[in-house]
């Protein structure tokens, strides 16, 4: 996103102190440093997972079935490539997933977790003005005929004259 279009929150004068080499120049110059550098400190890290079955168990997704492709070693799967996991028949989904663990695991970027698959609500966003109308069509549609067989039963019980 574009950082000119993000507000940065309201900070009280006591935070704000001017550089003082701005000072001197007569420009007005603030010092923000906010960082969002965080430690590990999950016992899912790195140096917690030893082998590549607890590896798979903790990034979930069904991906314990792919344990033989690597023979069950951890170091065989951190070297093996995309390729190679697609001539031993992983789909693409489930291999960029694992390929993007791969990469957290090594940097020690992420603590070792699930990430669960998005669910599409109404066909996606693309479609979902036309997968909402079409079922607001269906239901309209319905409401008309059990309205339609309604007053044809009451037309038959003698309720309904024409």
């Amino acid at each position: 996103m574009f950082r000119s279009l993000i507000r940065t929150p309201v900070l009280s004068q006591a935070l704000i102190v001017p550089a003082r080499s701005c000072t001197l120049s007569g420009a007005r110059c603030f010092s923000q440093s906010f960082t969002n550098h965080r430690t590990n400190t999950s016992t899912r890290t790195k140096e917690n997972v030893h082998d590549l079955k607890t590896f798979l168990e903790l990034i979930g997704r069904n991906c314990v079935e792919h344990l033989d492709v690597f023979e069950g070693d951890l170091n065989k799967f951190i070297e093996t490539p995309s390729s190679k996991m697609k001539e031993a028949g992983i789909d693409t989904r489930t291999r960029r997933y694992l390929l993007r663990w791969k990469h957290k695991f090594v940097n020690d970027l992420e603590p070792l977790r699930e990430h669960k698959r998005g669910k599409k609500k109404n066909g996606g966003e693309r479609k979902a003005k036309t997968v909402i109308a079409k079922r607001k069509a269906l239901q309209r549609a319905e409401e008309r005929e059990q309205l339609a067989q309604e007053e044809l039963i009451a037309e038959d019980r003698g309720e309904r004259l024409f």
